[in-house]
């Protein structure tokens, strides 16, 4: 599938098949992610597979963070990947201009775009889910306090067959401007 065609069926699943992701496949999944580019290759990411019972119902009440839950669905999620931010070792002059971890953030985005593209090419779905307790995650994985988990993925084998939903985007003249402004 190329490229255009793969970004138009990428779609955020959040109804999954009860069929286990294989942890080969998981590990593949983020063997792709970290070929992604980072500033400086500084490859600021850790990556946690989450997929045994237990472990996965302790992440789904990490998802609720003061009242705010972005996957209410999560006890129906085969695996999550959490990508956790890693210190970034910028080229010298780079780090000292913008701070080390000025790019960290757009680094794991573009990592966890390829791990989603991935899954979408080998027939998995994907939702990526940014709210979440730091403290009850750091707590529960044994996940460094300095290392703040930056995207939780999740990973599994939709339950919806068929074309993906229609994509509300802006039109190209609402986002695109020639030499100025």
């Amino acid at each position: 599938m190329d490229f255009e065609t793969l970004q138009k069926t990428r779609e955020s699943c959040r109804i999954y098949s009860e069929q286990p992701v294989p942890r080969e496949t998981l590990t593949h999944l983020i063997d792709v992610a970290r070929l992604s580019p980072s500033a400086c290759n500084s490859q600021p990411w850790r990556f946690l597979i989450v997929d045994q019972p237990e472990a996965r119902a302790k992440l789904v009440e990490a998802l609720e963070d003061e009242g705010l839950n972005g996957c209410p669905w999560g006890d129906r999620v085969p695996a999550f990947i959490l990508i956790c931010e890693e210190e970034a070792h910028l080229k010298p002059g780079v780090g000292e201009h913008y701070g080390s971890q000025h790019f960290a953030q757009l680094d794991i985005g573009m990592a966890a775009m390829a791990l989603c593209y991935e899954a979408t090419s080998i027939g998995l779905g994907t939702c990526m889910i940014g709210t979440m307790s730091q403290k009850k995650l750091h707590q529960t994985f044994g996940i460094p306090e300095e290392r703040p988990v930056r995207l939780i993925i999740t990973v599994g084998y939709p339950a919806k067959k068929g074309e993906p939903r229609k994509k509300l985007r802006k039109n190209l003249d609402e986002i695109i401007a020639d030499n100025h402004w």
